[in-house]
């Protein structure tokens, strides 16, 4: 019943309408067909807009989620692969650094090779300047020697020929100083040559500036004891080596300068014997005689030089030097450039007597005995 109420309610309604509409349709006969087609236009324009504009939105929104999309898988790659290139630039920096530091220390052994090279190049540089420079000296030596005269060979070779004869001898002077002293240290000086001087207490007391002129001089000095007196000097060992030390200390006195170097007077031969040359030894005192006797001292020899002459062809120089006994006298004086002319012209080099040459002294054998024995009388 129900559905038969609501179906004949429902065609009553549908017939009220179409009254109503054949009404309306009725007074609006003119206008209503131009109406409905602007109506039906607008109609459509307006879903058209409306879809137009719902694809728009949906073109935009899926280019938006596309572009999305893209961009976020863009961004993936892009980050993925600037950490790549992180890594890599990391990777070739270190690569980069230690190529630099492989490179710094090529160079720096490159720089060392090369300072090397520069040392040895300056090294054979200079080896080569030395050697031009030697070469250009011996060339320099040769031409002068080459240009030189005959004569300038002949006095080279005569000097070399002197250099290997020369000859050493000794000169040594007793008994001073003296009044002569002075001129004998002249003549010395005036010829180049040193001697030995062999002196007396008393003479040193009397003329000291001698004493201090033949130190000063570059003369060597000894000692010949106090009294010269062989009764007193030889009267014992004790004696002998008293007058020595007296002598001794006046030297130093005057000079300060000390000397162990001693002769006896008349030498050693006969009266000092072994107690008196032990005794001298023990205190230091170095005996030294001679082997070339002038006998200047003699009256009658009135040319003592010709005697050295003869003496020093005679001796024999492999066993000891010349050693040529003078004294401090006037008579020697007078004489003594003779002498030493001769001595130069036979390339003999005078030196002095001092503490490092071994002592020549007479050997006694059976030749020494005392002074107050049965012999000496």
């Amino acid at each position: 019943m129900k559905k038969i109420k609501v179906i004949v309610f429902s065609i009553l309604a549908i017939l009220l309408v179409l009254v109503m509409a054949e009404k309306n349709r009725i007074l609006s006969s003119d206008t209503a067909p131009k109406q409905m087609e602007e109506d039906k236009m607008t109609s459509k324009q307006d879903e058209v807009q409306i879809e137009g504009n719902n694809n728009v939105e949906n073109t935009t929104e899926n280019k938006n989620a596309e572009n999305t999309k893209e961009d976020n898988e863009d961004v993936k790659p892009t980050e993925e692969n600037q950490n790549e290139k992180t890594t890599e630039e990391k990777q070739n920096e270190k690569v980069t650094d230690d190529k630099q530091e492989e490179k710094t220390t090529e160079d720096k052994q490159n720089e060392k090779m090369t300072e090397s090279k520069k040392d040895e190049k300056v090294t054979e540089d200079n080896q080569e300047d030395k050697t031009t420079n030697d070469s250009k000296k011996e060339e320099k030596v040769t031409e002068d020697k080459a240009v030189e005269k005959p004569t300038g060979d002949n006095k080279s070779n005569n000097a070399t020929e002197n250099n290997k004869n020369e000859k050493t001898v000794y000169l040594t002077f007793d008994d001073g100083p003296t009044a002569s002293s002075l001129e004998i240290l002249d003549i010395l000086d005036k010829y180049k040559v040193k001697a030995t001087f062999f002196m007396l207490e008393p003479g040193m007391k009397a003329f000291p500036d001698a004493v201090k002129r033949t130190v000063k001089d570059g003369h060597g000095v000894g000692l010949h004891g106090v009294t010269h007196d062989v009764s007193k000097f030889y009267l014992s060992p004790e004696s002998a080596l008293q007058e020595m030390q007296t002598a001794q200390e006046t030297l130093l006195s005057i000079t300060g300068v000390k000397t162990n170097l001693i002769r006896t007077p008349y030498g050693s031969i006969p009266y000092l014997t072994d107690s008196f040359r032990k005794v001298l030894s023990d205190n230091k005192f170095i005996l030294w005689d001679w082997n070339v006797d002038s006998d200047d001292w003699s009256a009658s020899n009135k040319n003592y030089v010709q005697d050295v002459i003869d003496q020093l062809k005679t001796l024999d120089p492999s066993k000891h030097a010349p050693i040529i006994l003078m004294h401090d006298r006037s008579g020697t004086v007078s004489q003594l450039p003779e002498l030493l002319n001769y001595l130069q012209k036979n390339n003999y080099q005078t030196e002095i007597i001092d503490n490092e040459l071994d002592s020549y002294s007479f050997e006694c054998h059976d030749r020494c005995y005392p002074h107050n024995s049965s012999k000496a009388q």
